[in-house]
Order: structure tokens, then C-alpha cells, then sequence
């Protein structure tokens, strides 16, 4: 039990850093109102367009960390973790947003 903690800790951590650093971000330059307007699909489909995107960003990096380089399992997670902890974001922002 304590042992899967362990090995889940730089993804969560880098889940919560990544969520902090993008709603700082998005308040500076309004990031999620750009990406808003900049898809042209329903409103209630553009959260999940994101965590979709994410998730085939994350694909790609598994399969290059499997057959181009070698990346280590706690480094995938810490990149996966950031990931998605930015497409959480933007897909909480998205569905908070109204249409434009």
C-alpha cells in the first residue's frame, strides 16, 4: 500500500503543480478563452476534445518511451501528471465559460 503511494507521488504532485501554474497563467493571458474561441465544436464538447488531445499526447509519449527512447517509469509519470493536471484545468475552465 505504502509502496503504490510511493510511486504514485510525482504524479500527483505534478498533477497539483501543473493545475496551480495553469490557473496562474490563465488569469495572466486569458489562455482558455483563446482556446474557447478558437474551436469550432459545441460548447459541451470542447472539455472533452481536451482531456481526449491530452490523452493521445500521452499515448505518443508512451510509445516513443517505448521503442525511440528510454524514459523511466517515475519521469512518464511526472510528464503524464502534468498533462493532465492542464487539461483538467482547461476542460474545468471550458465547462465553467459560457459560449462565446
Amino acid at each position: 500500500m505504502v509502496n503504490s503511494l510511493v510511486k504514485a507521488l510525482p504524479m500527483l504532485l505534478s498533477i497539483i503543480i501543473s493545475q496551480f501554474i495553469y490557473f496562474k497563467i490563465d488569469d495572466k493571458y486569458n489562455v482558455t478563452n483563446k482556446i474557447n474561441s478558437r474551436l469550432s465544436i459545441r460548447q459541451d464538447l470542447k472539455a472533452f476534445f481536451c482531456v481526449c488531445c491530452a490523452l493521445i499526447i500521452m499515448l505518443i509519449i508512451g510509445v516513443i518511451g517505448i521503442y525511440v527512447i528510454d524514459i523511466g517509469d517515475t519521469l512518464y509519470g511526472i510528464i503524464s501528471g502534468f498533462l493532465t493536471g492542464i487539461s483538467i484545468s482547461i476542460s474545468a475552465k471550458l465547462l465553467k465559460n459560457p459560449p462565446l
